[in-house]
This record gives C-alpha cells, sequence and structure tokens, in this order.
C-alpha cells in the first residue's frame, strides 16, 4: 500500500471520528471532504471507505463498552423500524456513514476541481 494514501486515509478517519465526537454526526463528512480533496482519483470511494470505517468504529467501540445495552437497542430499534432482524440496526447506521462519507468524498474532489480551475483562471488574468 502507498505510503501517502495510507496516511491521508488515517487522517480522513481521524478527522471524520473527532467531528463526529466533537460536533456532532453530521460533521463526520469533513473526513469525506479531506480525503477527496486530497485524492486524484476515487475520491468518492476513499470518502466512503473512510467515513464508514469511522463509523464502524464507533459501532465496535459501543459493543465492545456496553454490549449489553448496546444490544437490547439494536433489537428494539430494529422492531420499532418494522419488526427487522436487531443486526439491520447497525447495518442501516453503517449504511449511513458510508453514504455520508460517499458524498463528501464527491464534495471534496468537486470543490478541488472547481479551486483548482479558479486559481487558474486567475493566474491567467494577471
Amino acid at each position: 500500500m502507498n505510503r501517502g494514501y495510507f496516511l491521508r486515509f488515517v487522517a480522513a478517519v481521524a478527522v471524520a471520528l473527532g467531528a463526529h465526537l466533537l460536533l456532532g454526526w453530521v460533521w463526520s463528512i469533513s473526513g469525506g471532504v479531506l480525503i477527496g480533496w486530497m485524492s486524484l482519483s476515487g475520491g468518492w470511494w476513499k470518502g466512503a471507505v473512510a467515513v464508514g470505517t469511522a463509523w464502524a468504529t464507533l459501532l465496535a467501540y459501543n459493543m465492545i463498552v456496553a454490549p449489553g445495552p448496546v444490544t437490547e437497542m439494536h433489537r428494539l430499534v430494529a422492531s420499532i423500524a418494522g419488526d427487522f432482524p436487531p443486526w439491520s440496526a447497525p447495518a442501516a447506521t453503517l449504511a449511513i456513514g458510508i453514504v455520508i462519507g460517499l458524498s463528501g468524498g464527491i464534495f471534496g474532489r468537486g470543490a478541488r476541481d472547481v479551486f483548482r480551475d479558479f486559481r487558474s483562471r486567475r493566474t491567467d488574468a494577471t
């Protein structure tokens, strides 16, 4: 694995985790935006993997720290949602994290292209 990619991946996961824990779950998109901005290609899937990894880490942490209450919460949420199996609640949570990361990666890559185009136009005008 490329060392530079690994460091960018770790930075994006750390930003997603930090933003999630300090600012709220919706801000975990910042990890996807970051890795999308830093990627030359494939920012969409890199953002999905980075934020998905951050959310999976939080799910695993919750299961390790309090397995009984978390399992009960998954069972209750799944039954309220429509009598689904208990594993569907964390699966849906992880899927939401992946979609958030995917959209952040797309946004970060697009913002990089727009900013680069804006900078090149500004440099050409002077």
